[in-house]
C-alpha cells in the first residue's frame, strides 16, 4: 500500500529562519523556477524530507498554495534541483464554491486532500499533513503534523511522521 506525504512549502520548505539567512546574502534569479528553487526550498529541510522518504517510501503531494502557480513537471525539477531523492506524484486540486452573491469561496486544505485521496483511490492509505496552517479535518487529527513556519521542518517532525507512516509497515526503519 502506497502511503502519502501531503506537503506545503511556506512555512515548512522554508522558515523565518530560512528568510532571515536569505537576506544576509543578495540573492539574484535567472528565471522564475531559479526563484522559486533558492527563494522557497531550504536546502537543510530537504535533507530532512529526503530520510522521511527513505525511511517510509512515502511518496509526495504538493498541497501548498504553490501549486496553482507551478505545473507538477516545474516543481519536481524545482525540488530535484535542490536534491530531493524523492518522488512528488502529484498535486492537490484547488477546490472552491460559488456563492449566492457570485463570489469564489475557496474550501479548506482539509477538503482539497480528501478530494485528492478520492480522486486517487487512496481513501485507505496512509498519510501524513505536513503544513503551518490548521483548515484541515477533524478526521485528520492523526494525520496532521503541524509545523511552526518559525523553524519549518525538524528532526523531530521528521522522527514522528516516520513513526506513524511505518506503523503501517513495521519493517522499514524507525
Amino acid at each position: 500500500m502506497d502511503k502519502y506525504i501531503f506537503l506545503d512549502i511556506d512555512g515548512v520548505t522554508n522558515s523565518q529562519l530560512w528568510f532571515e539567512k536569505l537576506l544576509k546574502h543578495k540573492k539574484t534569479y535567472n528565471n522564475r523556477l531559479d526563484r522559486f528553487v533558492k527563494k522557497y526550498l531550504d536546502p537543510d529541510a530537504i535533507k530532512l524530507l529526503n530520510t522521511l522518504v527513505e525511511n517510509t517510501n512515502a511518496k509526495v503531494v504538493i498541497s501548498s498554495s504553490h501549486r496553482v502557480s507551478y505545473e507538477l513537471k516545474e516543481l519536481q525539477e524545482a525540488f530535484k534541483i535542490v536534491g530531493f531523492t524523492g518522488e512528488i506524484i502529484g498535486k492537490t486540486p484547488k477546490l472552491y464554491f460559488v456563492g449566492e452573491n457570485g463570489y469564489n469561496y475557496s474550501v479548506s486544505r482539509g477538503e482539497e486532500i480528501m478530494a485528492w485521496l478520492r480522486i486517487n483511490n487512496a481513501e485507505n492509505s496512509p498519510y501524513i499533513i505536513f503544513d503551518d496552517d490548521s483548515d484541515m479535518l477533524l478526521k485528520q487529527r492523526e494525520n496532521y503534523f503541524r509545523v511552526d513556519n518559525y523553524c519549518g521542518l525538524t528532526p523531530n517532525l521528521i522522527y514522528r511522521a516516520t513513526i506513524f507512516l511505518n506503523k503501517f509497515s513495521p519493517t522499514l526503519k524507525q
